[in-house]
């Protein structure tokens, strides 16, 4: 919900906290750095240090890296923190970050290249370093199955790997009122 900037001058921010995010048209339209990528600071108070992306926010232009840029963040006392003060990772503009090359683990800038996979021949993007050419993979984030466990209503694998339909051709595989009311897609009657 958008309000008027006269309306939103008038209300407080811990009430109705302000959109912080760009306009459309100052965003990044392709994003080269995604979670999981390994950069190094280029700029700032953590300069030269390198560490893995654990968010990016597009909306801001900004990602978060593990470890650093941490500011101190006052917070009531209780059992996790007796100081009543924990760190806290804050954004760095993707400006500011570069890249880390897997073979040199130096900053550098990258090119994106088409690849062709000679067994398949499926198309793909991929992320090759300026200077030494090496490929720059993108890491696959699986970090959401940790929590996964087998329950009782979940399938076996035996099951999921039986045939359980096999195609006739010229029979379709539903019966004809259901082949008629999926092609029809505009729900009339015939």
């Amino acid at each position: 919900m958008r309000f008027h900037r006269s309306i939103l001058k008038a209300t407080s921010t811990r009430a109705m906290p302000r959109d912080k995010s760009l306009p459309k048209a100052l965003r990044l339209k392709k994003w080269n750095i995604i979670k999981g990528d390994k950069v190094m600071v280029m700029t700032g108070k953590d300069r030269g240090q390198s560490g893995v992306v654990s968010e990016v926010a597009r909306k801001t232009n900004r990602l978060y890296v593990r470890g650093l840029n941490l500011a101190t963040k006052n917070v009531p006392k209780s059992k996790d923190s007796q100081t009543g003060k924990i760190q806290k990772e804050m954004p760095i503009h993707v400006s500011n970050v570069a890249l880390v090359d897997p073979s040199t683990n130096q900053p550098t800038k990258i090119r994106l290249g088409t690849f062709v996979d000679p067994d398949t021949g499926a198309r793909e993007t991929r992320r090759y370093a300026i200077g030494t050419g090496t490929y720059i993979p993108k890491v696959v984030d699986l970090s959401y199955r940790k929590g996964w466990k087998d329950g009782a209503f979940d399938t076996d694998p035996d099951v999921v790997n039986k045939v359980s339909f096999n195609t006739v051709p010229g029979i379709p595989p539903f019966p004809d009122d259901v082949m008629r009311e999926i092609v029809n897609r505009y729900k009339k009657v015939f």
